[in-house]
């Protein structure tokens, strides 16, 4: 592994939700439960980036080919375990490569964001047109798009 590879690590390390280890932390109230689920229903426009929550900059993550396959699958799986204690997820083609989920995962530090107390929010950039999919050749909806029987509109 190399050096740039473990101090990422650490870096995403400490970008844990702190509150999220904290013992003794109060269950779940219904008031934070209901405030979350208007916020979500109402479209709530989140002012904050991810980057701000969690303190890490997208500008510090080179591109993927500086790293092998294995560093991106490291740093891929140790992202998702802070964006987990964030109550935040990324969904992506399980036949996505490596490299193209890392640049996903890297991309939710730039995007305004609304951290919930309960519940998961997730990025899916799922925007139902799939020839137009970030996902391209690797988007789920594209067998079901290309299916004679599917009306476009």
């Amino acid at each position: 592994m190399n050096e740039l590879t473990a101090l990422l690590l650490i870096d995403i390390s400490n970008g844990h939700n702190p509150s999220a280890f904290e013992e003794g932390t109060p269950e779940q109230t219904v008031e934070n439960h209901f405030a979350d689920v208007e916020k979500y229903l109402y479209g709530f426009t989140p002012m904050r980036t991810f980057s701000s929550y969690c303190g890490l900059e997208s500008q510090y993550f080179p591109p993927a080919d500086f790293f092998t396959d294995e560093e991106l699958l490291l740093i891929c799986n140790a992202f998702e375990k802070m964006m987990f204690s964030w109550n935040l997820g990324v969904d992506y083609p399980e036949n996505l490569p490596i490299a193209r989920r890392y640049k996903a995962i890297i991309q939710t530090l730039d995007m305004k964001t609304g951290i919930v107390s309960s519940g998961m929010l997730h990025f899916d950039y799922c925007t139902g047109n799939a020839p137009d999919c970030v996902w391209k050749e690797y988007c789920p909806c594209l067998r079901i798009w290309n299916s004679e029987t599917y009306d476009h509109e």
